[in-house]
């Protein structure tokens, strides 16, 4: 293998976690269900294999008391590759998952390792990380719909409009560290937020309008921003968080529908 970093971005329905969930009481029927979620691995240049993952719960329970226990390498004929360990500075017996929260993780193994079972890295077909987790008092929102955004659920104005999810633009804006200027003469805001390359992205949000300005292109969303109760300015969620380079996991039980807003790069 050659030392350039060698990147892979993988699906959300590529790549899953192997876990077990070890219920709290007999008969509990709400878990935890931890997925993988944006994986990016390669080598490195100081001859070691590298793995970059969200850990995300979409269950209904919190994950407590996390027993790490290495990692799985499946290959492109089936075959696992176990590379055991027995601690991790993440995931370990302090780490607390809510149903809608995530943790960024990192992991490094001696290239040597995968050298030794793999002849490129085109040939790993699947990362899992081996883990066994309990279940906390069953969580349950019976809320018809919950988005929850960078570990935190939004509580003012949600709901859903002919298909579409509104939320606060103001509760958005703080829980992502954005900034908003309103123009009050043009019924505008404008929303900012500064990367880490110290670099502004820019959304111009018309009142009424379902065409925002997005780094100055004009671009038709799903929905039209609007004044609730004629206080709050709502917008249509999917397409501001997909403007700043997030992305959305849907989650539907039933008649309630969970929204979950993850970074889309890792290690930001």
């Amino acid at each position: 293998m050659g030392k350039m970093v060698r990147l892979f971005t993988c699906l959300l329905a590529i790549f899953f976690i192997f876990f077990a969930s070890v219920p709290v009481s007999e008969g509990a029927e709400l878990k935890a269900n931890l997925i993988l979620d944006s994986m990016i691995y390669g080598e490195s240049e100081d001859n070691t294999f590298f793995v970059y993952t969200l850990l995300l719960n979409q269950g209904e329970a919190t994950a407590t008391n996390f027993k790490y226990a290495g990692l799985s390498f499946t290959d492109i004929n089936g075959m696992d590759h176990f590379y055991p360990e027995t601690s991790h500075n993440v995931i370990n017996s302090s780490l607390k998952l809510e149903p809608g929260h995530f943790v960024e993780a990192k992991f490094e193994i001696p290239l040597d390792f995968i050298d030794s079972r793999f002849k490129n890295l085109n040939d790993i077909r699947k990362i899992s990380i081996l883990n066994i987790h309990d279940n906390s008092a069953p969580y349950k929102d019976d809320s018809a719909v919950t988005v929850t955004v960078n570990n935190k659920k939004l509580v003012q104005q949600t709901f859903i409009e002919n298909g579409v999810t509104y939320v606060s633009l103001r509760e958005l804006a703080d829980v992502l560290g954005a900034t908003i200027q309103w123009n009050d003469p043009t019924q505008t805001a404008t929303l900012i937020l500064r990367d880490i390359m110290e670099y502004d992205r820019i959304i111009v949000i018309p009142v009424g309008s379902d065409r925002f300005i997005d780094e100055g292109r004009e671009t038709t969303v799903s929905g039209k921003a609007k004044l609730y109760n004629n206080t709050t300015l709502v917008v249509p969620l999917r397409d501001i968080v997909e403007m700043l380079d997030y992305y959305v996991v849907f989650d539907h039980k039933g008649s309630q529908k969970n929204i979950i807003v993850v970074p889309n790069d890792l290690y930001r």
